[in-house]
């Protein structure tokens, strides 16, 4: 079964999530994946004013699949639901086998996101499928320099297989293995690291090394920026319970996840997997 069968793009007329479909694309990867142009219309005040959003969303939604020629094998369909567009794309990734969500982030840190509605990071808290941010300011490369934060959760793990099966067919396509320690001394990621290593010679995909010690938040955006990775795909297992979806998570706004600095802070487009035991 491939690990992508359906790419869900959430257009709002804004950013490079357009973009970073037609570069998915075109990755052997995703070439059989059926695309899902979405935009949310949220409920308004009068029939009016209804009328006037639906229309818009139509047209933004015809001129976005206007941008995807018909060409052998494209499956592509727009889907212009009513609703609040956090909760649609969450709905509508659920209904479908195998997804990647692929949205536009501003780059809010979580409190001004919460307290401004961001719908990234709402579903970024929510989403158990992969999700794929870009930066409003993002430029959008194709990935043949994909950066891998490693460690030794379930999470890494998953994304280590993603990025494997990112780059295959890639002609000269090369990982980044990303280590960061915050002991000098600790043994079980070097472990992790040589596993890592052993695969990808296995697979004959070239590889590069990149470690250090500190802050895995900071240093793995350092890293990904000082080896100008052109994506980064990493382990993201944090995130709220269904229970609490309608409420700020204020033990994560008031403590440390790593998953959601490197969302605000990246500069390059970030791939964040879940593991199926998430």
């Amino acid at each position: 079964m491939p690990r992508f069968e359906n790419i869900i793009a959430a257009i709002d007329g804004t950013g490079p999530t357009e973009q970073m479909v037609h570069t998915l694309l075109s990755l052997p990867a995703f070439a059989q994946c059926h695309v899902t142009l979405l935009h949310a219309v949220p409920s308004q005040t009068s029939a009016e004013e209804m009328r006037a959003a639906w229309q818009k969303g139509q047209e933004l939604l015809a001129q976005t699949l206007q941008t995807f020629p018909p060409r052998p094998g494209l499956k592509i369909s727009t889907q212009l639901v009513e609703g609040d567009p956090k909760v649609v794309v969450l709905q509508v990734a659920e209904s479908l086998p195998n997804p990647l969500i692929v949205m536009g982030s501003r780059g809010r840190n979580r409190i001004m996101a919460i307290l401004q509605n961001s719908v990234s990071q709402y579903v970024f808290q929510l989403a158990s499928c992969p999700m794929l941010l870009v930066k409003d300011d993002a430029y959008v490369k194709y990935p043949s320099h994909v950066m891998v934060a490693l460690n030794n959760s379930p999470a890494a793990q998953a994304a280590f297989a993603t990025a494997l099966d990112l780059v295959a067919g890639i002609p000269g396509a090369q990982i980044f293995l990303a280590s960061v320690q915050l002991d000098a001394d600790a043994q079980a990621r070097d472990e992790v690291l040589d596993k890592a290593i052993a695969t990808l010679k296995s697979r004959q995909i070239s590889h590069r090394v990149f470690t250090a010690v500190g802050d895995p938040g900071t240093e793995i955006v350092r890293l990904a920026e000082e080896s100008k990775a052109d994506l980064l795909v990493m382990g993201s297992p944090d995130r709220r319970p269904s229970i609490a979806r309608s409420i700020p998570d204020l033990d994560r706004l008031l403590g440390r996840s790593i998953s959601d600095y490197v969302r605000v802070h990246i500069g390059c487009p970030v791939l964040m997997v879940r593991s199926a035991q998430d």
